[in-house]
């Protein structure tokens, strides 16, 4: 597993970044990671930031991105239910860092109404919606200024008055 290396580096900075937040006094914006969803690695992962028995060495939030939930998706069918499966009892906060899918256009964010529905809300903190604009990955909610180059557009205020 050749991403698995970096987990104790995660736990590492995490007690250095809490430390030095500690010793400058700043106030306590939560210190977490924003991981891929990969079959194999997330369930090891998602224990591993959090099984230190001392806190200050453990993540105070978990994210996660997800692109399971793709059309006309439902709980059952997207995949949703073994996430929430998975993170039941999960003892820091978790949400989901990007979701939405843009294979089955157009995309709907039916998710949004099972992340806080009845099955999950209880153990999910969110969703944040994957991404303000439109690039290649084709992910982007608007498009607005001319394109300066293949995966760029100059942007142009969006706000009128």
């Amino acid at each position: 597993m050749a991403d698995s290396g970096a987990a104790p580096y995660l736990l590492t900075a995490t007690a250095d970044l809490k430390a030095y937040r500690e010793a400058q006094g700043y106030r306590k914006i939560p210190i977490g990671y924003s991981a891929t969803d990969t079959t194999v690695l997330r369930p090891m992962l998602q224990e591993y930031v959090v099984c230190r028995p001392n806190e200050t060495e453990r993540l105070e939030f978990y994210a996660l991105n997800s692109y399971e939930w793709c059309g006309s998706s439902t709980y059952q069918s997207s995949g949703y239910v073994q996430l929430q499966e998975s993170f039941q009892d999960y003892p820091v906060p978790v949400f989901f860092s990007e979701d939405g899918c843009n294979t089955v256009p157009p995309r709907t964010f039916d998710d949004q109404a099972a992340i806080f529905g009845p099955d999950m809300v209880s153990t999910w903190s969110g969703a944040i919606i994957y991404e303000w604009i439109e690039e290649m990955n084709n992910y982007g909610l608007v498009s607005y200024g001319p394109q300066l180059g293949q995966d760029v557009n100059e942007g142009t205020s969006i706000l009128q008055g």
